[in-house]
């Protein structure tokens, strides 16, 4: 359940839809990892009563925290939520941003406003009328609690010009604006009924009666730890246009999609297996060489993304010392590490700076690149003991519900100790974890992360609000942030990367250690496609 917050209009870059071929990943051998799967006999392949109802089981490791899709950031919200609720404006399968809620919009020559025009005759799945309150109500609010546009969109706001008709005020042009209307699949700018928002504030949704969109499905049921039920929405009003990415026409076809949440990697293999489940967001890497061969289930790969090493700043702890960090740093070695967490080399990349190797078009820079992966545990060692931190015990927090970042952990905590440190290893399910990550600081210092990928560098650690490492009294990280975020184009943007890096090399708030990517399966009955990191569940079909 990664963390998951391209460039401005015309000029995006696909991030985490990157696929590669399964030839040769499958059939190499997996090493010996940390979590085992456990073979099954008998091919995959959906319950026939699945299709013949228009039913959807999905299989997937945990379930979100929260189902507001204005605060949440666990891709698997996303995953969740994309078919209930729908966003002024998106992106279509070549990141052109495009009108979804809004009929269209325009910007003013300085890029200081812009005004969408809603569409007529939308409703939302309680049977209340989209118009311009629902939409200025929904847009504050997604200003002040999304961790993505609190920064971006600081001073921003929104206004109401007539029933469909709303205004966007920002202070300065800056390339984040459009882009982060468009592109996001976490803390994304849904729109909610006005009334919604009144009623929870800047509180996270809590009642399934609020849970309530625009979009061709809606929320039918939430049984904890269990499962969570989506039903097509009869009335939905869908736009005239082509199906592209996200944006144009959205017909649904499947009556429910059903997620259910399984823990354990080998009671989901056998369940994918046998036709229990019919899609999974993620096979479990130990088990690829069962589906390899399997006839009735299509495999691709895509990019999760980063899984990192984040230091805490608990003041008190060993690695408020830079020195400390970037002795860890220099010791880790990635690639065991890595094929512990994938298991094959085809299914990971070594990165140097916090952006992934597909964005390097316009996020790319030699900073930091001499002297990564230098994998000198002596050196580490040696550093470690003359600063006297070395013998001090640390806790390393790991995730238990995804195997990748699990099995990274076990390895890093190893090296750990090849270092000099004595490693306890503390890993919880994800709620309990990710708790712990955000505000439980001191009573860990090291975690291993898995990062979704990020759609610009503020979204990194070093540089988000209330994470590890992120100082409003930091004026030369507040002097950087506000000078990337003014600038007006991709261009100047990209220009300012190796600046960016350079912040993060001399800090050192978390030490990357491999972008990794992820296997997903559905059965060859069912017409189901994937676009930047989801499913697009409406346009989805039994054979």
């Amino acid at each position: 359940m990664p963390e998951h917050t391209s460039a401005g209009a015309g000029a995006l870059v696909r991030r985490s839809g990157r696929r590669r071929t399964l030839a040769g990943v499958a059939a190499l051998s997996l090493g010996t990892l940390v979590l085992s799967g456990c073979a099954a006999s008998g091919g995959g392949g959906s319950d026939s009563s699945d299709a013949a109802t228009g039913v959807v089981e999905l299989v997937t490791p945990a379930q979100p925290e929260s189902l507001d899709p204005q605060i949440s950031t666990d891709s698997i919200m996303g995953e969740i939520t994309l078919p209930i609720f729908e966003t002024l404006v998106t992106i279509d399968e070549d990141l052109q941003v495009q009108p979804m809620l809004a009929e269209s919009f325009e910007a003013n020559t300085e890029n200081t406003e812009y005004t969408f025009v809603l569409r007529d005759g939308v409703t939302f799945q309680d049977g209340s009328d989209l118009d311009a309150d629902d939409v200025v109500a929904s847009m504050n609010r997604w200003n002040r609690v999304s961790i993505a546009a609190q920064e971006a969109f600081a001073g921003a706001e929104w206004t109401k010009v007539d029933d469909r008709t709303v205004k966007l005020t920002v202070p300065s042009a800056s390339f984040l604006h459009l882009l982060y209307l468009s592109s996001l699949g976490t803390a994304y700018p849904a729109i909610l009924p006005s009334e919604v928002v009144e009623k929870v504030g800047d509180d996270p949704i809590e009642d399934a009666e609020d849970i309530v969109g625009t979009g061709p499905y809606r929320f039918e049921s939430w049984d904890a730890d269990q499962k969570i039920v989506i039903a097509k929405w009869d009335e939905y009003q869908s736009v005239d246009a082509p199906t592209s990415g996200r944006a144009g026409a959205k017909d649904a076809k499947i009556d429910e999609v059903v997620f259910n949440f399984v823990a354990d990697a080998s009671t989901r293999t056998l369940g994918i297996q046998s036709g229990q489940y019919d899609a999974t967001t993620e096979l479990p890497f130990d088990s690829l060489d069962q589906f390899e061969d399997d006839p009735n289930l299509k495999l691709e790969t895509y990019m999760i993304g980063p899984i990192n090493l984040v230091y805490s700043d608990n003041p008190k702890g060993v690695f408020a010392d830079v020195e400390n960090r970037q002795a860890v740093n220099e010791g880790l070695d990635r690639d065991p590490i890595m094929l512990s967490a994938v298991g094959s080399e085809e299914l990971y990349d070594l990165v140097h700076h916090n952006m992934v190797l597909g964005q390097q078009a316009i996020w790319d820079t030699e900073v930091g690149k001499a002297g990564f992966n230098a994998a000198d545990m002596s050196a580490a060692r040696a550093k470690l003991e003359a600063d006297g931190a070395a013998g001090t015990t640390l806790t390393l927090l790991a995730n238990k519900d995804y195997s990748e970042a699990y099995n990274a952990a076990v390895v890093v905590a190893e090296q750990l100790k090849e270092m000099g440190f004595d490693v306890q290893l503390d890993a919880y399910e994800w709620g309990a974890f990710s708790e712990k990550y955000r505000e439980k600081r001191d009573e860990w210092d090291v975690v291993v992360f898995p990062f979704g990928q990020e759609t610009d560098p503020t979204q990194t650690i070093g540089f988000l609000p209330d994470r590890a490492w992120y100082s409003e009294d930091d004026k030369r990280l507040q002097d950087l942030l506000k000078r990337f975020r003014a600038a007006p184009t991709q261009a100047d943007a990209s220009a300012m990367y190796d600046e960016m890096q350079q912040y993060i090399e001399d800090t050192r708030p978390m030490s990357r250690i491999g972008d990794a990517h992820n296997v997903y399966a559905s059965n060859t009955d069912l017409d189901l496609a994937w676009f930047e990191g989801h499913f697009t569940w409406w346009n989805a079909e039994w054979k």
